[in-house]
């Protein structure tokens, strides 16, 4: 597994990344360094429900006790004021010696902190094929390749819901071996992936595939979360069939991981430019008739994909 702590170990760092197994695993790995067994006494954690800066830093001006430093962790927080902040990003700039901040910073609002850097982002589908097999060996267990293709695809690359995958895999799977069959049967499709899949069947035009996708769509979530859903999708679909920026750039601009876009990429090549403008305009008026009233939000969400099915 990942060793995020490379020692000398720094008195304040930020965490920030889509993954929250591994920034689990980056702040355990910290407590470890920081050589903490009573969690009591030797760490603080902070949110948006109990935050104040003078409470953060006197927490972290404290003495540890019966451990190397002590932890004090601040996770993604959202309410913060710019005067709490600039007091936050001021003692980063002379830290207390005795203890080892970490703000988890996926909102942003810490970027100019003085700090060591913890990249929590989603891995590479081969970091995380390494990372399955090392897993299933560490349980006795055999996988094939093409679990482990399905398995990865299923839980959108994300560390988090493959470990917890893998868990219930493990329990469900007494012979010690995982199939694909198994990860098709057990294994939850994350809602970006069953997405893709719905584009896709669009795409090639498999009426009877998209309408079972909708459908199973439809059992866990309210219609309109979908039509969100396809919005954000089709919209990513047509940034990556016209823009000359790189992967790395376009995922900044759009907020998303390196890994969607070239997964949109390669989707965008089954339709044309003037096709993904005709779906994203025919979204925006389904959008309009549901909150207008003129069609029902389950009605309207199966109009939307007949009419996506219709475009050339």
């Amino acid at each position: 597994m990942k060793n995020f702590v490379n020692l000398p170990l720094k008195n304040v760092y930020r965490i920030v990344g889509d993954d929250y197994y591994l920034i689990d695993l980056a702040v355990d790995q910290l407590k470890q360094a920081c050589g903490i067994s009573l969690s009591d006494l030797n760490q603080s954690f902070f949110d948006d429900e109990n935050f104040l800066a003078e409470d953060v830093i006197d927490a972290c001006n404290q003495m540890p006790f019966m451990a190397e430093k002590r932890l004090i962790i601040l996770k993604d927080l959202s309410k913060i004021s710019e005067t709490d902040k600039q007091k936050i990003i001021k003692y980063s700039k002379n830290p207390s010696p005795y203890s080892v901040l970490v703000v988890i910073d996926n909102n942003k609002n810490f970027t100019a902190l003085e700090s060591a850097l913890i990249d929590c982002k989603t891995f590479s589908y081969n970091e995380l094929d390494k990372l399955v097999q090392e897993k299933v060996k560490e349980e006795n267990f055999k996988i094939d390749d093409e679990a482990i293709k399905i398995l990865i695809e299923n839980c959108s690359n994300n560390l988090s819901k493959i470990n917890m995958e893998l868990k219930k895999l493990f329990s469900y799977c007494l012979d010690k071996t995982i199939t694909k069959e198994d990860v098709e049967n057990l294994v939850c499709k994350s809602d970006d992936y069953t997405i893709f899949e719905l584009s896709d069947a669009l795409s090639k035009k498999q009426d009877n595939r998209a309408v079972k996708l909708l459908e199973l769509m439809l059992a866990n979530m309210e219609p309109t979360m979908i039509l969100s859903l396809l919005a954000g999708h089709f919209r990513r679909l047509f940034h990556a069939k016209i823009s000359s920026l790189s992967n790395v750039e376009l995922a900044n601009f759009l907020g998303v991981k390196e890994f969607a876009i070239t997964k949109a990429k390669q989707q965008a090549s089954n339709f044309t430019a003037i096709a993904l403008k005709k779906i994203i305009e025919l979204i925006l008026n389904v959008d309009y008739m549901i909150k207008s009233g003129q069609m029902s939000a389950e009605n309207a969400i199966h109009y939307l994909i007949f009419s996506i099915m219709e475009i050339k």
